[in-house]
């Protein structure tokens, strides 16, 4: 009776998540998003160089800004390399490749500061930057840094890296790349190849916490071993890979397809409206499992929310993956294109 009693509470909140979903509407000035960002009353919406806002409320377009080009205040659009945006309290920044791009709250350039080489996910904290680096250290080994760094880009410090390796023939079907991000001039990175872990840093790189809690790691069952491998064909990377394979079965008879026992304990780490919520790989009735958090680590809830656009093959694989989804006054918002109409949507779920 109690397990029944369990089931049909579990039915209702997921009821309940579901009527409170709603369209907000189509974004018709981008053709290929690659990335949303909420802030504020504010979508912003990356498309290679470009960088499209919208009021959040009734999306309406607002402007258009960003320049493609390698002079001072343009930027590269690389395929599946996508740039950022974040805003902080009085300017708006774009990390792109080779340099992170200054602008105004009314969208005027202001300063580029060069960067390294294959670094990227670039965000302010306090006076300095944290970012992320691909750093190769032998034969088809890397190394996925998060760096501190000073305000003219340079390397203070690192804060935390893990071990990636590829060859021409493995293929990881599950990435389990670092996620970061800062919140009040704090620095959250999830450490999920140690389990659930997340530190948290302050801005000049000292570590004030670490959040760790006992979780199992979800199993990976045959269902989701299929639906993995159906992702993985649908990837716009893949399917010209495939051609140049000349078909399917002679791509799969060359590639090694590696299943982990388990999924990652975290799949992305969001800080906003006080609280860090923790996207997992654990979805039910096509939504993800989301541990919603104080800022000290104690939980406060768990929910399945809409699963988003998602990221594609290569951009996962080089750590770069950008979200589609963001939460601001407790709604969760995110971005997905409609298969009849082929027109990008976005929706919101109210999380109170």
């Amino acid at each position: 009776m109690r397990k029944l009693i369990i089931i049909l509470i579990m039915l209702l909140i997921i009821f309940i998540q579901l009527a409170n979903a709603e369209k907000l509407g189509v974004i018709t000035e981008v053709l290929k998003p690659e990335a949303i960002e909420i802030h504020g009353d504010r979508l912003f919406v990356v498309e290679g160089a470009h960088f499209t806002v919208y009021n959040l409320d009734k999306l309406n377009f607002l402007v258009q800004f960003g320049r493609e080009g390698e002079g001072p205040g343009e930027l590269k659009a690389v395929p599946m390399l996508p740039n950022t945006i974040g805003v902080i309290p009085e300017k708006i920044f774009v990390d792109g490749m080779g340099k992170v791009i200054f602008y105004s709250r009314d969208f005027k350039f202001q300063k580029e500061i060069k960067k390294k080489y294959m670094t990227f996910k670039t965000k302010p904290v306090g006076e300095n930057f944290v970012a992320m680096r691909l750093l190769p250290v032998g034969k088809n080994v890397y190394y996925f840094s998060v760096l501190l760094m000073d305000s003219e880009m340079n390397q203070i410090r690192e804060l935390y890296k893990q071990e990636y390796r590829e060859t021409d023939t493995d293929i990881d079907m599950v990435l389990d790349s670092i996620h970061f991000d800062v919140y009040k001039n704090k620095i959250y990175i999830e450490k999920s190849k140690l389990g659930f872990k997340i530190a948290v840093f302050n801005s000049q790189g000292n570590l004030e916490m670490e959040i760790v809690k006992e979780k199992k790691a979800p199993v990976l069952t045959a269902q989701d071993k299929q639906d993995l491998m159906e992702n993985f064909k649908q990837d716009n990377l893949v399917k010209m890979m495939v051609e140049r394979e000349g078909g399917w079965m002679n791509f799969k008879n060359k590639m090694n397809f590696i299943y982990p026992d388990t999924f990652p304990l975290i799949q992305d780490i969001l800080v906003t409206d006080d609280k860090i919520f923790i996207a997992t790989f654990h979805q039910k009735n096509r939504k993800r499992k989301y541990i919603v958090m104080d800022l000290k680590g104690s939980i406060l809830n768990t929910i399945y929310l809409p699963i988003p656009r998602e990221s594609s093959y290569l951009t996962k694989a080089m750590g770069r993956d950008n979200r589609f989804y963001g939460v601001a006054k407790h709604r969760y918002y995110y971005l997905i294109e409609n298969p009849d109409s082929e027109e990008w949507e976005i929706h919101a779920v109210d999380l109170d």
